[in-house]
């Protein structure tokens, strides 16, 4: 048996490395060196992640093992110091564990509210019917208008009362009652402690991390291979780049769903229906090189405001390899929906902009000696009120013609890079003891 791996991020790359023990196993990549959304790149001693932020950490203690296992000793521990830009004020992350760090009249509202959620919640009544209503329903309404409506309007770029509940609490956890009021009255308290001491690449940026993986592959991994058609022959499966075919027992796709059902070919019309209704967001990755050391101490800032970018990192505070000596490394993130006039502005125009909005914060224009512009074609699943029953309709079609499906946009859900490795980890389990296929 031969299996074919689409796609060589860090889903195809980790479900090769655990199968490639029980069977034969090919991954194809279509970039010249695998990696994925996890791809980094150095220019002129200035190393960035390209598809955004990435860190490592994780709630699966198994799989952070396994992950700091791979890289070291090309290792960094790191400790989160992240804060929100807040009305030209940095405010400590997340908003609720930094209520005393408000405006009196700010942090009333934002305490009133967040008793008045916990009242709520006491007494029952429906659940929340969206995401607007989730985050009211949890948070309260001090903290929702200053802080989380904004800035969940300016990263999803969709109606928060037309997006889904189902994903939210793993995403966005209330802290006790008790850390609210301390942070209320100044006293220190953390939340997502579990993302609070972080792992990093020493060298290499986020990406070692995928060719952590990639080196301990037995198993072939061709690149430069774009797929552009899969068909089914002799009971396996041929998948073709044009110029090439090669055959294969079983096949398991960590592509985007649009790119394998193109290449699958004839699709029926109610899962490509289906299909056109996946939303998500695309990505702009602003890639700055500042002649200027010692930025800040924080690792990254959220701004809900004006500005056009809703987060910016400082690389530097990764690891100190990620710039020169004496400068800094610092990218910015930018998210829209696909075809967007925004998406279509020159890279020019982009750059500007985010170096115009950071202007003075840390940095003046004259420092920027470096600035470059990343596109993310897939970034941010978007889950809307029908995204449930879409992704149910197309994983079911391509599960059903026994294709396995894992990775974010493979399975159409916002999944880090841990839970694609759990996610692959589990698939290739099932697969090297020849039972299901699907990515569920």
């Amino acid at each position: 048996m031969t299996i074919g791996v689409l796609g060589g991020g860090i889903s195809g790359l980790s479900l090769a490395y655990f199968l490639q023990d029980h069977v034969e196993v090919e991954v194809l990549e279509a970039a010249p060196e695998p990696g994925g959304l996890l791809s980094s790149a150095t220019v002129n001693g200035y190393t960035f992640d390209l598809h955004g932020g990435h860190i490592l950490f994780s709630r699966d203690r198994e799989v952070l093992e396994l992950e700091k296992r791979l890289l070291r000793p090309n290792l960094v521990e790191c400790r989160r110091n992240t804060k929100i830009w807040y009305r030209d004020r940095r405010v400590k992350y997340p908003f609720e564990n930094g209520l005393g760090e408000l405006p009196p009249g700010d942090r009333l509202a934002c305490l009133q509210g967040v008793v008045e959620a916990h009242l709520r919640q006491a007494q029952g009544g429906p659940p929340p019917r969206n995401f607007h209503e989730w985050l009211l329903h949890t948070f309260g309404e001090g903290i929702c208008r200053r802080y989380l409506w904004p800035y969940n309007e300016k990263i999803w770029k969709h109606p928060l009362d037309g997006m889904s509940t189902h994903w939210a609490g793993a995403r966005l956890p209330l802290p006790p009652l008790e850390d609210i009021l301390k942070s209320a009255m100044g006293i220190p308290t953390e939340g997502y402690t579990h993302q609070l001491n972080f792992y990093y690449p020493r060298r290499g940026g986020f990406q070692a991390l995928a060719r952590a993986v990639a080196r301990r592959l037995r198993a072939r991994v061709t690149t430069g291979f774009r797929i552009r058609s899969i068909r089914p022959r002799g009971g396996g499966w041929d998948v073709s780049d044009g110029r090439e075919t090669r055959h294969y027992t079983r096949i398991a796709s960590t592509l985007p769903i649009p790119t394998l059902l193109q290449a699958l070919g004839d699709i029926p019309p109610g899962v490509r229906r289906a299909a056109r209704g996946l939303r998500h967001n695309s990505l702009y990755a602003v890639l700055l090189g500042v002649d200027k050391p010692g930025l800040d101490d924080i690792s990254w800032c959220y701004f809900p405001g004006p500005e056009l970018f809703h987060k910016i990192s400082f690389m530097n505070n990764y690891s100190p390899t990620m710039a020169p000596r004496g400068k800094s490394a610092v990218m910015a993130e930018i998210t829209t929906p696909p075809g967007s006039p925004l998406w279509g502005k020159p890279d020019s125009w982009v750059a500007r902009r985010v170096i115009e909005d950071l202007h003075g914060k840390w940095f003046h224009r004259r420092d920027v000696e470096l600035a470059m512009v990343h596109r993310t074609p897939h970034a941010y699943v978007v889950y809307d009120l029908q995204s449930q029953r879409n992704i149910q309709t197309v994983l079911g079609y391509i599960h059903r013609r026994s294709i396995a499906t894992t990775g974010r946009f493979a399975e159409w859900e916002y999944i880090n890079s841990d839970m694609c490795i759990r996610r692959a980890w589990e698939l290739a389990k099932r697969m090297a003891r020849g039972r299901g296929l699907t990515g569920q």
